[in-house]
This record gives C-alpha cells, structure tokens and sequence, in this order.
C-alpha cells in the first residue's frame, strides 16, 4: 500500500502578487502550496524558481512523496498549442489608454492629502491662530448657501477636482478614437518565427504588412514573457480555501454580472480592464500581472525578417497550467499622426530544453492599463 501511495510528484509553491502588488506588504500574503501526481505517460516539467520566498515568488520543483500521492491530481499541462481564451484576450489589435489617465491617479492622494489637512486644521484653527501658526486671513468659514465652509478646504478643493477632470478628458478621448479604430480596422499582419527556442538569444521573426494606412509613422517590435493569474479554483484549492467564503488576502470577490467572468485570464484578482468593443472585445490590453519585456527593434512597415532580443532571464517555454502558465507573444507599436500608438499582439510557442529556470526577483507590475509599461 506504502509503494501505491508514494511516488513523485510536482509541487508548486507561490505568493502571487495581487492587482496593486506595490499597496501590499508581500511577507503579509499567505503562501499557497499544491502537488501534483507524475505518472508513467506525464513528461517531467523542468524546476522553475521565479523570485525569493520573502516577496512575491512562484517555485516549482520535483519531489517524492512517501505518502499521500493517491489524494494528489495528475500534473496535465498544455505545451503546444495557445488556449481559446489566451486567443480571444492576447491577440489582435488594441490601443493604448490616454497618458492622462495616469497623471491624474498620480495626483488623486495629494488632493486628498490637502482635504484632509484642511479638515484637521480647521478643527484646531484658534489654538493655531493664537501660537500664530496660521495666519487670520486663512482662518474662519464662508458661507455658501446655507452651508459654511472653511476657507483651506474651498482653497484645496479645486486641487481635488482636478484629477477627476482630467479623468473626464482623457475618457471623452478614449471614447472617440476607439469609435474610429473600431470603423476603420487595420488587416493583421503576418508575423511568422522562424526559430522558437526560447534558449537562444535572439528570435528571428518576419513580418508582413497588407495594409499601411496614410498616418502610420513608424513600427517597432519586441518579445515579452509573462505569468498569467492562475485560474481562481485551483489557487483557492492551493490556499486551503473555498470559494463563498472570505476570499483570500489580494483577490477579490468575483462579480456574475462580469461579462469576462468565465473566459478572462484568471477572475477575482482586481478590476477588470475597461473598455469593451461592440463585438465584446477588449480595446485596451490587459497587462499582465508578472512580465518581462525585450528590448524594443525597429522594423520596417514593407514586409521584412527582424532579429528580436528575448527578454532577460532563464524564462521556462511556453505552458499553459492552472497554476502556473509561461506565456510568450510579441508586441508590434506603431506610431501615428494622432490619436495615440496602435498596439498588435501575437502570442508564440517558445520551447524549452528542460534545464532548471532561475530569475532572482520576480517581476510584478499593475494591473491597470494605465499604470502598467506599454
């Protein structure tokens, strides 16, 4: 019973970044642990080590279990093929959110710094004015109606106004150009690799464009690499948690009026990336919560073969796991007249040798469109 019972296993350690990895302190999140059975037909996966246990890491790694295999899953992952619902969300065209968008949530904790100062010093404004901390012509109330106000909050409330305009623009904007891009859609470019080994430095990759419209300036091309949210059973299941319940530190609770709640890339991790199309899809694209970029080459808008760097570190190839999935594509910026950069992304199957992967810090950003790097 003992020899049925034991065996190897994979195992798969991880603290995920949440939405906003930087309003978190990482060594607070649990560490979520789940093993998966190796049998007889199932390909060994390589060891990956992707950052350090105290922040936000994700580990893999091959063990042997002495008891408890049989309660373990099979370890089924998909390594040659691009799944439907990366196909639906990480290919095509999409457009870049307006700069404004992230200026504005820059300064929205000032202008709500400056409310609550003026508050707190109006509570205490006789005792300031008496020390002389606070000159007279700044103290007091004014009457607005039948309401009286203090004088610092109506000085600091058009700073807090501000931001929320800005906001407003730069969605009136968005709002518009989409409305164009979507009328008039540029035909997609051919993108073919002619070498897919994620080991080597540099990727050769041809492009060909059918369709060069008048305000297209200049195009550039990169690969990229990143993590995708691991799928929202199996990372509660890894927690010891069960959805209903209360959700775990850094995922939030999943709405069913979502129209993406079935087919995004990982539910109930943060906001789901605004602007939808007519047809239901994404005009903005949803960055990826752990990414690494390449360095960004010129290409040429005629039909070419570029060589294109790999992004830094010992990436595993491409794999798409409930729990953990490696995911390849290369971006195409093209830089217009007006109305902002357009942006196409192909997803790619990068294979790999086997040998162990190792990047010492993992590299997380937001889950914002306007925060993330484009």
């Amino acid at each position: 019973m003992g020899d049925i019972d034991s065996g190897h296993a994979v195992e798969i350690r991880l603290r995920w970044p949440p939405f906003d990895p930087d309003t978190v302190i990482a060594t607070e999140l649990p560490i979520a642990t789940e093993c998966f059975r190796l049998t007889e037909e199932t390909e060994t996966p390589c060891e990956v080590e992707i950052g350090d246990e105290s922040g936000f890491h994700i580990h893999r790694r091959i063990i042997r279990l002495s008891s408890g295999l049989s309660q373990c899953r099979d370890w089924v992952t998909l390594t040659n093929r691009i799944p439907g619902r990366v196909e639906r969300e990480r290919k095509g065209w999409y457009l870049s959110p307006s700069k404004m968008h992230r200026k504005s949530r820059r300064l929205i904790p000032f202008a709500v710094i400056g409310i609550i100062a003026s508050l707190a010093i109006h509570a205490f404004e006789p005792a300031l004015v008496n020390w002389g901390w606070v000159d007279g012509s700044f103290a007091g109330s004014v009457r607005v109606g039948l309401l009286d106000y203090p004088v610092l909050l109506l000085i600091f409330l058009p700073v807090f106004f501000i931001p929320i305009m800005m906001r407003l623009l730069a969605s009136v904007w968005d709002f518009r150009r989409t409305r164009k891009f979507r009328s008039d859609l540029p035909a997609d470019p051919t993108i073919i690799v002619q070498n897919d080994d994620n080991t080597s430095e540099k990727v050769t990759v041809k492009f060909e464009f059918p369709e060069i419209q008048d305000d297209w300036i200049s195009a550039e091309a990169r690969i990229q690499v990143g993590l995708l949210n691991p799928r929202r059973p199996m990372l509660l299941h890894a927690l010891g948690r069960k959805d209903g319940q209360q959700n775990p530190p850094g995922i939030s609770t999943p709405l069913s009026i979502r129209q993406y709640a079935i087919s995004e890339l990982g539910t109930g991790f943060g906001e789901s990336t605004p602007l939808e199309g007519p047809d239901t899809k994404r005009l903005f694209l949803s960055p990826l919560p752990v990414q690494c970029r390449g360095p960004s080459s010129e290409i040429p808008l005629l039909d070419d073969t570029v060589n294109l760097t790999l992004p830094e570190g010992d990436w595993p190839g491409s794999e798409y796991h409930p729990l953990f999935a490696t995911h390849w594509e290369v971006m195409i910026r093209i830089e217009r007249e007006q109305n902002g950069p357009l942006l196409f992304v192909n997803p790619l199957i990068m294979k790999h040798d086997g040998r162990a992967c190792h990047i010492a810090q993992m590299p997380t950003q937001s889950g914002r469109s306007e925060m993330a790097d484009s």
